[in-house]
């Protein structure tokens, strides 16, 4: 058995070709104006099409009408969408979930196993990978401040020594709210990164853990990498970095993802906190600098550099300029100014402009006012540190003014939870660029184009009151290479036909709306809250999608005529490894 890391999806990869780019699209249609409207929108609009954008296999027209094959029986389910993975190694898919408890079902539905760890829920997708490469693939989730990884033999769950790891630090035990894996260091062994929801300013928000469950530590370091934020001064420290050192605060919505910008081999680490900051940092612990171009404004600091986490991001570029750049005028405030909260905004990894260096996309809530409202939320795109470093951290060109979304729908109270603004950026239109689809809890799902443009919208909301998206995926349904968006939809406790299961064609046109059948009750919420997976469960080369629900388990629906010839995101977070980037990353 080849590592799991080298066969989970490894049929998602996209395969583009000018020929491709010269067939003329079904949608058209008209958009239905900018994306600043201070409520939704009512009814639907498109302004895309529907071009191949990767393999082309055996259409038979139209996406087919998912039919509903089984339920699972489960517990509550937050975000933790599932996995479909071969285990074993003998040619036949697994169905991993993650509730409270993690389960192990057949491609039949039955079940292997299931294991009861701390008794907490499992927040965060679960990431699903050989972690060494022995053959033995391992299944790891967090659960209240504990990370476990359970690896799977002879057909059973069984805990990895070593394991489970601690995220405990300045005496309090946070929650476990963001997880993610890659080979950091490029070394052949997986790396595994855990945020939490540490709010004390003597606390680490986020670890990386190596194969063995220990902190991980690059070799020749003469300090230690992780965790992060530390206490630590001098080289590799935390408390003067800069000057001024750093801080953090809780990072409570899946604030996680890995990839490469910069230009060495190595990978980053991004990560977006609760006090207005977005951070970047190295595999060995440092945190990035930003552009020479923010330096700070502060009397004790003055004129010194900044990390990318160490400074607030504001909504107007202008202002940034002002503070950062020219240290001019008042400082600003949010009784004046929107400035940008990352209290629950995942970022996403995408090559943007085609030119080979990845930037970082970000979905921050756009705040105003004291005590802070939310105004909408917005699309921030930030270079990476690439060459010299002048342009780290600043807006790339053409995202100067954020795309962003109308009014978001509140509750009172918590419950259900907002809707976890993650984006999906892959290429829908067959123009050699990425879009980015991405719900702005204001009942829409909307797509970007690569210049910051809205493409389409979707209205999703039935007319109820509360109504939130999952992360959107993207699969091709109908194997003509042009592929669908894909969600679920959740709403309010008492309202128990909020949980819908949506089928968008790349130009945004409806394809399925599906109620999901015999909704239950939760106190949490009503509906699937966790992005859908898509998947060949069965192994009868169509595909399934899996939904997985706050009130009633996990309803599996099969789209007839649907293949594995396209998967460009078909889990939460792009892929199994929950990295924030397309499944096509090669890992």
């Amino acid at each position: 058995m080849k590592p799991l890391k080298r066969l989970v999806f490894g049929i998602g990869v996209m395969v583009l070709s000018a020929a491709a780019f010269g067939c003329g699209g079904s949608g058209g249609g008209t958009g239905s104006g900018g994306s600043g409207d201070s409520a939704p929108p009512t009814g639907n609009a498109t302004g895309g099409v529907r071009n191949p954008v990767c393999t082309v296999a055996q259409s038979a027209g139209e996406v087919q009408a998912p039919v509903f094959r089984m339920r699972l029986a489960g517990q509550t389910g937050w975000y933790a969408s599932p996995v479909v993975a071969d285990l074993d190694g003998d040619g036949q898919n697994e169905l991993i979930a993650a509730y409270y408890s993690i389960y192990v079902f057949n491609g039949q539905g039955q079940l292997l196993d299931r294991v009861d760890h701390n008794g907490g829920r499992v927040y965060a997708p679960h990431v699903v990978v050989d972690l060494e490469g022995d053959g033995v693939p391992e299944v790891i989730f967090g659960a209240r401040h504990e990370v476990y990884a359970y690896e799977w033999r002879n057909r059973r769950l069984v805990l990895k020594p070593g394991w489970p790891a601690d995220t405990t630090s300045a005496g309090e035990s946070p929650e476990v709210r963001g997880l993610a894996a890659a080979d950091l260091n490029l070394d052949g062994r997986i790396e595994v990164v855990a945020t939490t929801t540490q709010t004390r300013s003597d606390g680490a928000q986020v670890f990386v853990f190596d194969a063995d469950g220990d902190l991980f530590q690059p070799p020749g370091l003469s300090y230690p990498a992780w965790p992060r934020y530390n206490q630590r001064s001098g080289e590799g420290g935390d408390a003067d970095r800069n000057g001024m050192g750093h801080s953090g605060y809780g990072c409570y919505g899946l604030n996680l993802a890995i990839g490469n910008i910069d230009d060495d081999p190595e990978l980053e680490i991004i990560v977006t906190y609760d006090n207005h900051h977005i951070q970047a940092f190295d595999p060995d612990g440092v945190a990035i600098n930003a552009s020479a171009w923010f330096t700070n404004r502060d009397s004790r600091y003055f004129g010194q550099r900044l990390t990318w986490g160490q400074f607030i991001r504001w909504e107007d570029a202008v202002v940034e300029e002002n503070h950062y750049h020219l240290h001019t005028g008042v400082w600003p405030h949010p009784s004046a100014q929107e400035w940008l909260q990352w209290t629950a905004s995942p970022p996403t990894i995408v090559d943007v402009d085609g030119d080979g260096r990845n930037e970082v996309l970000g979905v921050p809530n756009i705040e105003f006012k004291v005590p802070y409202e939310t105004q909408a939320y917005g699309v921030m795109v930030l270079e990476g540190a690439h060459g010299d470093g002048s342009r780290s951290a600043m807006r790339k060109a053409g995202w100067e003014d954020l795309p962003r979304g109308g009014a978001p729908i509140s509750v009172s109270g918590w419950y259900p939870p907002a809707g976890i603004p993650a984006a999906a950026a892959v290429n829908l239109q067959g123009d050699l660029a990425p879009e980015i689809v991405v719900s702005l809890n204001d009942g829409v799902m909307r797509a970007f184009t690569a210049q910051a443009g809205e493409l389409w919208r979707y209205n999703y909301t039935h007319g109820k009151a509360v109504m939130y998206a999952s992360e959107p995926i993207v699969a091709d349904l109908n194997q003509d290479g042009s592929p669908e968006v894909v969600f679920s939809t959740y709403g309010a406790p008492n309202v128990q036909d909020s949980g819908r299961l949506i089928i968008l064609g790349a130009d945004g046109r409806r394809l399925h709306d599906i109620a999901l059948p015999n909704p239950g009750t939760n106190g949490n919420g009503n509906g699937a809250p966790a992005a859908p997976t898509v998947g060949d469960l069965d192994g009868d080369g169509q595909l399934e999608i899996i939904v997985q629900t706050f009130d009633h388990g996990m309803d599996i629906f099969t789209v007839p005529g649907a293949a594995g010839n396209c998967l460009p995101w078909p889990t939460a977070r792009g892929g199994p490894l929950r990295m924030g980037q397309p499944n096509d990353n090669g890992l």
